[in-house]
């Protein structure tokens, strides 16, 4: 049974399951190499399908995430119209007198009369439908959408390694469907949702988005500056800013519970007037600790009302990974799960598992639907593309081009140099954080490198720390984990072992001493593995600084041409493309 899972919204996304397996993901902007790209993502599709030889035809169900869909101009322009982002968050002169045009818009809204933002447009269904059928050649009998939650839900539990057994699943974004929160138990193959948070009251997604805004930084895409920036907040500073912020949005205890905004007007400029005057890095901690005390607050909750010791974590707002370290505190907590790269690129994945499971019900087959397992599900790096890109590149005629006969050796000996590597190679990985395949590593134990990889090609704020892969065997002499938390996706933060923090200190935080590890499993990405362990064969580390091969505001690379072209307008001195080795020196 093959599903093609697909999301429309801001980083639209494909995903493939078959047999209750996820065994392909992938997002639009990898094709078309804009950021967070919108809408029906063609790209993906055709590249999946191909990928995983399949044609159109041998597709039983494609799954919607969400009952509504927008225009993909329109969400577009949300994340990238610096002027039209301004008018959309209400950052103008004149916004404190537009309150009885804002609330008859509002109440427009409701009853479907207007949009709620000029030019914010809905896909009429027959449209949205009419992509797939166009694209595909399907029949609209062989679509189903499926709520935009649940989608969160379905990806968080159903691609947890908890083999069915009963959990609390918790979701949480801006909005989606009307909803920015749900908490439903999860047993089996089946979700129950208990409780449902509307998004029009506020969402804590919203609100740190607008504090994102607020620090001059691009909201919907910016939210882990404003995480890391926190950190350096003091707190004669963080207190008097989280107390300000509290005044104008705070989490509201009651069945259900709600994320709320107290004062009525313009959101943004409510947000700057209790503000005016303070530290930026105190509104940056201020605005951290209301997210983190509400969800804490607001998990303990659910968790008395509903149960579970298991935790399953979706949604975008789950990707601040500080707050996912204070829940994995929590004594209650004896399992947790964060769903990778949970914002609503992840819905495929769960719109994917939700049709599997109707598809199964339809036909009467047993469901068995698979955990998510290694996030390697974007196409293979193609040998023959590489060598095409070689030749029409000249590549021997301007830098060196080998191919050593033990490559994960070679890459540790430049490591060793304080050397910088850029590694693609094999299945492109899937969602916002690169685990490996589409990387630039590094020597941990080298401060010099932060700065070395930031003038090369990342340009990152002073403030952002880079992350370690760290091998399984070694995790415990690196980082501090109790619970012996599963990390292999980069979504959990975790306080590192003063005895050993000079060993990965390129690769901590530098004011917190936190790591957003990636704890790797031989078995999830021999290749990369290797690496990491001729590197300890070497210097006695048992990890790797590892960032994201990209340039600064542009999306991962995913092709071979990709690769070269972010090498050449970098200073990225080597590049392991698949079985070759280009190095500027």
């Amino acid at each position: 049974m093959i599903v093609l899972g697909i999301s429309e919204t801001h980083c639209a996304t494909a995903a493939v399951l078959r047999d209750g397996e996820i065994v392909g993901c992938a997002s639009e902007e990898r094709f078309s190499r804009l950021k967070n790209d919108a809408g029906y993502p063609r790209q993906a599709i055709d590249a999946l399908l191909h990928a995983l030889r399949l044609s159109p035809r041998e597709i039983d169900l494609v799954a919607l995430a969400g009952m509504e869909a927008f225009a993909r101009d329109w969400m577009n322009r949300v994340m990238h119209d610096a002027a039209y982002v301004r008018e959309y968050y209400g950052v103008r002169p004149d916004a404190a007198r537009r309150g009885l045009g804002a609330r008859a818009r509002k109440l427009g809204t409701r009853f479907g009369l207007v949009d709620s933002a000029r030019g914010k447009t809905r896909l009429p269904a027959e449209q949205r439908l009419g992509l797939v059928t166009d694209h595909l050649g399907l029949g609209a009998n062989r679509i189903a959408r499926f709520d935009h939650h649940l989608c969160h839900a379905a990806a968080a539990y159903l691609g947890a390694p908890f083999a069915g057994a009963p959990a609390l699943v918790l979701t949480n974004d801006n909005s989606g469907d009307g909803l920015c929160a749900t908490a439903s138990t999860g047993r089996g193959v089946t979700l129950t949702r208990r409780e449902a948070t509307p998004s029009a009251p506020g969402s804590i997604g919203a609100f740190y988005s607008l504090v994102t805004l607020l620090l001059g930084m691009k909201p919907g895409e910016h939210e882990f500056k404003v995480m890391g920036l926190s950190a350096y907040a003091p707190g004669p500073a963080r207190g008097p800013a989280a107390a300000a912020l509290r005044s104008v949005f705070d989490f509201v205890e009651g069945e259900p519970c709600r994320f709320a905004w107290r004062r009525r007007g313009p959101r943004y400029r409510l947000l700057l007037e209790a503000t005016l005057g303070m530290r930026f890095d105190g509104i940056a901690g201020g605005a951290q600790q209301i997210l983190e005390e509400s969800l804490v607050r607001w998990a303990g909750l659910m968790h008395e009302r509903h149960g579970g010791e298991r935790l399953a974590l979706g949604g975008g707002v789950f990707m601040n990974i500080l707050a996912n370290m204070r829940l994995a505190s929590e004594d209650w907590v004896r399992d947790l799960f964060v769903f990778p790269s949970c914002g609503d690129e992840s819905n495929a994945i769960g719109a994917a598992y939700l049709g599997y499971l109707e598809a199964c019900r339809e036909t009467g087959a047993p469901p068995a639907p698979r955990p998510f397992g290694p996030g390697y599900l974007g196409p293979d790096v193609d040998e023959t593309e590489v060598e095409a890109v070689i030749r029409a590149r000249d590549l021997t005629g301007r830098y060196r081009v080998t191919e050593p006969t033990r490559m994960e050796e070679t890459i540790a000996e430049l490591l060793v140099s304080d050397g910088v590597v850029a590694r693609c190679a094999g299945r492109m990985e899937f969602g916002a954080r690169a685990l490996g395949n589409r990387s630039i590593l590094a020597n941990p134990s080298s401060p010099r490198v932060v700065g070395l990889i930031n003038r090369m090609i990342k340009n990152r704020d002073f403030w952002m720390p880079f992350a370690p892969t760290v091998l399984r065997e070694r995790a415990t002499d690196y980082l501090v984990n109790p619970k012996g938390l599963g990390s292999p996706y980069m979504m959990l933060a975790f306080p590192t072992n003063p005895k050993r923090r000079d060993e990965i200190v390129a690769a901590v935080h530098p004011h917190d001493g936190t790591a957003r590890a990636q704890i790797l499993d031989e078995a999830w990405n021999p290749g990369y593995y290797r690496v990491i362990r001729e590197f300890e064969r070497r210097t006695g580390i048992g990890a790797v600084l590892n960032t994201s091969l990209n340039l600064h505001g542009e999306p991962l690379v995913c092709s071979a041409e990709d690769a070269v072209d972010t090498f050449e307008r970098s200073g990225l001195p080597h590049l392991a493309l698949g079985r070759w080795l280009i190095s500027k020196t």
